[in-house]
């Protein structure tokens, strides 16, 4: 569960979006419906409304980068992922708080919780072709850690060719090595490397490969290679 680097790089890209464009979307969208009439104030309305969701996700972002080893800091990091949730759930930034909370609980040993959770927030993106796929692959990861890798390599198969691809290839590689079907896991780490456009998970592709191959080749008898 520690290979989301791609993951974490597209929700800071969704972020950055939001933060850069969301205020225009928002602009066009009001602007062709309602056209001038009180436009003024509701966009200062939507601007104070940003404001102050980026303030919490901040604070929650902050508070979920340490231990969280007291009961305080735990049930303050449900507060402001509650208060997201369900005081500004259109800004945007509710869904992230709602994945920095399900790695919380993850870290804490509350893997079932968030699996709940996750699945819950699975349903809610479904028509956000951004954040769909990023929830879906930490489901996956999520259940086949748990030991469902049946529904895990089912999910993760249906992502093979989303913006995530690298890390579902890397996702289904690590339950086949898990699983010591090494021949499957050196296949899926190689068209892991291929999906890797950028090269960001490169290292660590390579690094499993190596490994997946020698697992191979020690386990090819003499009589069953020809020699």
């Amino acid at each position: 569960m520690d290979a989301y680097r791609t993951e974490e790089e597209q929700v800071e890209a969704i972020k950055r979006w939001w933060s850069e464009n969301g205020k225009g979307v928002i602009a066009a969208v009001v602007i062709g419906v309602l056209g001038s009439v009180g436009w003024q104030s509701w966009q200062d309305r939507q601007v104070s409304q940003a404001e102050a969701a980026s303030g919490i996700y901040q604070e929650l972002l902050a508070l979920s980068a340490q231990e969280l080893s007291s009961d305080a800091d735990k049930v303050r990091l449900d507060e402001l992922t509650a208060t997201l949730t369900e005081d500004y759930a259109g800004t945007g930034y509710a869904r992230l708080g709602q994945l920095l909370q399900v790695s919380a609980w993850v870290s804490q040993g509350r893997a079932e919780e968030a699996l709940t959770a996750l699945q819950a927030l699975e349903s809610s993106v479904a028509d956000d072709v951004a954040m769909y796929p990023i929830v879906k692959l930490r489901r996956a990861r999520l259940q086949a850690s748990l030991g469902d890798t049946e529904q895990a390599l089912q999910a993760l198969t249906s992502l093979e060719t989303s913006a995530v691809a690298a890390a579902v290839w890397q996702a289904k590689a690590d339950i086949y090595i898990v699983q010591e079907q090494y021949s499957l896991a050196a296949e899926a780490l190689s068209l892991a490397l291929v999906a890797d456009e950028n090269g960001d998970l490169r290292s660590d592709l390579e690094t499993k490969l190596a490994f997946v191959n020698a697992r191979r080749d020690s386990n090819v008898s003499p009589v069953a290679s020809g020699e």
